[in-house]
Formats: C-alpha cells, structure tokens, sequence
C-alpha cells in the first residue's frame, strides 16, 4: 500500500465514523422500537446467511502467518519482568530501555499501601484523595487480592510459576508456598496418584476435565496441543524469604522451563472479569476485578491439577508464567487475537484472564475460530485512539511497514500488532495501578443486552463493521476514566 492508498484509508475510516453515526442513531431507535425477539431473530438471520457464523479452522496456522523458525520468547523481555529485575538490581534497565519503567512495577504492588518501600514515595492518588483511587477503592482491590497474598503467589502473575516467598528448610532448599506449583508442597498430600485412571476415549476424557474445569470456576474452556514453540525460552525464577527479600544466590533470571513430563495437551482457562468494575478503568476498582480473575486462576487450576493428579496424570499449571496464552487461547478455540495484544472472545471480548494446565493426560483438541476481530480491528482503532500512554499501534494492517518490532519487549515472528510495551508499563508506574483501558473501551467488551447482541452482529458483518464504533458510542459506551462511572459503582443497586 502507498502513501496516498494510507491516507485514503485514514480518512475513510474517519469519515465512515462520522457518517456512520447517523444511521447508528437510526439502527438504535429501530432497535429500541423493537421487541426482544425482533432483535433475536435478527441476530439468527444475520447468522444463517453464513457472515457472522465462526469460521472454524484446523490450527492457529490457518488462521495467522507464523514464521517457522521463530525464536521462543525470554521471559525476562517482558515489560513486567524488566521493571521487577531493575528494581532488585538483578539486571538493570539498558539504555534501550524506557527509563520511565523503574520502579514502575513496585508502584503498583505497593499501591494499596499508599507507600512504596524501595523508593520511599507516597502514592499521589491517595494523597489527593482521587475518586478511583481512595482507601475504599484500594482496600477493594486488596481484598480480592487476598489469597494471593496470604500464599504468595502474587508475582506468580508475573514471574516463574513459584516465585515469591518461600520458606528455608533445615537443608538451605526453599520451599515456595505458591499456589502455583507443580508438586503439591503440604507434607502428607499425593503428588501423583499411583493408580492411573484410564477413559474411554479421549473425547470422555476431555468432557470430564471441561465439566470439572467449569465446576471449579472457569467461564471458558478449551483444549490445545502442546507446542514447544509456546513455551519461554526462559523463565525469570525470583524467590523470596518471608519477609520479601530477594535470595540472591538462588535468583536466576534465565532458568530453562521444566516440566519434569512430557506435555501433551494444554487445558486453556478463561474466566470473566467484572463488566460494571472494568468500565473505571483505569482505577483501583477496575484493578480489584482484575485481582479477583487472578484469584479466579490460581483457584481453578490448582484444582484442576489437583483432580488430573488424583487420576493419576502429571501437570503444572500456571498463570501467565511457563509459556504465553494467547496463542494457546486461539489454539484451543477460545478467540481471537487484536490489535490491542489481547484475546477477544465472542462471550466477553478481552474481558478475560487465562491460565493453562499442561498435562501428559491425552484430551480431544478443540479447533481455532475466526469471527471478524481483525478485520474490525483494523477499522475500530478505538483501543489505540484511547490508550493513555500512545502504546497500541495505529498501523491500518499488521502488514504495513509501519508495523514492526519496537523494543526487545515484542516477540517476533508472528503476524500481528506491535504495541509499546515499554510505554505501557510506565504509565502503569505514573498511574500507581493497572490501565486496561484498551479493555474498557472496545466494542467487544459488553455484557449479554439485547442492543449489545445487536452491535455483535454488527461487528461480524463485513458491509456495516465500520458502523460498529459510532454505534457503541451513540449509546454511551467506551468513556474510560470517567469520575461518574467511578461513583455508579458504589451507588449502583446490588
């Protein structure tokens, strides 16, 4: 594409958002004229013809160019991991790196306390006493991190599946007290059961695990194969004493992932986060729904691989730790990747969390899908037109030349985004908490309301997906930050 095809594009897409407001005004008095069943039918038929019906496809290769000889990814080349090692003088920040990251990280962790103890700052929201940001909001977040605290698995979310603080035994070895572990660490529980429990086929097996999985917790559930190439090149493995501090000598940044088996399949976990508390974003309200998705995680596959144990099958489960989501996520059926970086699922957009169990237990692969999320991505823009800190690429098309690699924080070799991770984190820093605002404000991201099954529709049919955005904002929707969402929260009826 040249220059003057780029510009055409920029400015059609404005103008279709603008043009397209009208007729949305139009489409949403219709819609509201209209009975419920009106609205149902028309959703059946949009899907009969074909347009809106996923489109399911044999793997992720089907459906997204991946460079065959792709190099795994350090996980250590995360934002995350990058702020967490400079501020415990593990690596420190290269000159390459946004110097807006440091302590970026820890501002965060200790935002509920008002204090951060490496740098001695007081949290400014606090100090203000900002709607979002004020010892109820706080106090919010720190009760839904609770669980993960009191077993610390709080930089699990970030780091290696056991890091954190772990208790010295008599021989100087630490045992970690994360829930995310692969042996179970209580003296006197089964590790895996001596006995293996055999199914019928892999298809019984595979029922039984999604029947338990959503029993446990989970929203969603998909099954993927387990592919090396989703795994870290390396792990940043960071334990703890009880009282927080850094074991230096056992600190080993570029640990080789072990599983100790050898994996077949992936059991991909979604689980929603809150649609009232995700539209404060970005706030310690918007964060606490976060946090309890994180508990969700940790709660739901520990029990998972507690039941495959007991079946007599090996696992290690994890959060964001051992190898990245979202393809798994794509692999196992569950959605779509976007602009943005995250999964987009039909059910609730990006409003998800993942967490994966590997385990050598045979189960029947679910198919990746497709229902639209790119090519609407490539129209809406309105995640990268919204983000705080400029980070989400505004290339039309992942194959503009625009779009490349910005940092060390961008894995390569796959078709999609490249967003500025760097920038991101340290508005996290600036912001004293998480962002999530490109959550908040996609149209994707909507709970199951009639005039919401409209937009759906309108999202999956290629002639009126430019009219998606104007739609969702005609009713409101996609005004992240807003001090009065902030406040409907706590006044909102239970």
């Amino acid at each position: 594409m040249d220059t003057n095809e780029k510009i055409k594009t920029k400015i059609s897409r404005r103008d279709a958002i603008k043009m397209g407001s009208l007729t949305a005004a139009v489409t949403a008095f219709s819609a509201l004229v209209s009975p419920r069943k009106t609205v149902a039918q028309t959703v059946s038929t949009v899907t009969d013809t074909g347009e809106s019906r996923a489109k399911h496809h044999q793997t992720i290769d089907d459906i997204c160019r991946i460079d065959p000889n792709m190099e795994r990814f350090d996980q250590a080349n995360t934002a995350f991991a990058k702020s967490i090692l400079d501020d415990f003088g593990v690596i420190p920040l290269s000159k390459e790196d946004n110097p807006e990251m440091r302590h970026a990280f820890m501002n965060v962790v200790f935002a509920n306390n008002g204090f951060n103890m490496i740098t001695n700052q007081e949290n400014p929201h606090l100090k203000e006493k900002k709607i979002g940001h004020r010892d109820i909001d706080l106090s919010l977040d720190c009760g839904a991190m609770a669980l993960e605290n009191m077993t610390g698995s709080s930089l699990a979310r970030v780091l290696a599946n056991e890091s954190g603080p772990s208790i010295t035994m008599p021989d100087g070895t630490l045992l970690p007290i994360s829930l995310y572990k692969q042996s179970v660490p209580t003296p006197g529980q089964f590790d895996v059961f001596p006995r293996k429990h055999y199914f019928d086929s892999a298809d019984d097996a595979t029922y039984a695990i999604k029947k338990a999985a959503k029993l446990y917790g989970a929203d969603m559930v998909g099954i993927a194969p387990f592919e090396e190439r989703w795994v870290y090149k390396s792990e940043v493995y960071l334990p703890m004493d009880m009282n927080g501090i850094p074991v230096k000598d056992k600190i080993d940044p570029y640990r080789e992932v072990k599983f100790g088996f050898k994996p077949k399949s992936v059991i991909v976990l979604g689980f929603e986060m809150d649609y009232e508390a995700y539209k404060t974003q970005p706030s310690a309200i918007g964060a606490a729904a976060t946090s309890m998705g994180y508990t969700k995680m940790m709660e739901t596959s520990t029990r998972l691989a507690y039941m495959l144990r007991r079946l007599g099958y090996n696992t290690l489960h994890a959060g964001n730790a051992v190898g990245v989501s979202v393809p798994l996520a794509i692999q196992a059926g569950l959605g779509e990747s976007s602009r943005m970086g995250l999964l987009v699922t039909e059910e609730y957009g990006p409003r998800v969390r993942l967490a994966k169990v590997y385990t050598d237990l045979d189960l029947a692969i679910d198919s990746p899908k497709t229902f639209g999320v790119k090519e609407f991505c490539e129209i809406c823009q309105k995640c990268a037109d919204s983000c705080p800190s400029g980070a989400i690429s505004k290339a039309v098309k992942t194959t503009d030349p625009e779009n490349k690699p910005i940092s060390v924080c961008n894995g390569r070799g796959v078709d999609k985004w490249y967003n500025d991770h760097q920038k991101c984190m340290a508005f996290w820093g600036e912001n004293w908490g998480e962002c999530a605002v490109c959550i908040s404000v996609c149209p994707y991201n909507k709970i199951d309301m009639w005039h919401h099954d409209a937009a759906k529709v309108i999202t999956k049919v290629p002639g009126l997906r430019r009219l998606a955005r104007s739609f969702d904002e005609i009713f409101g929707y996609g005004k992240a930050g807003s001090e009065k969402l902030m406040q409907s929260f706590w006044k909102r009826r239970i």
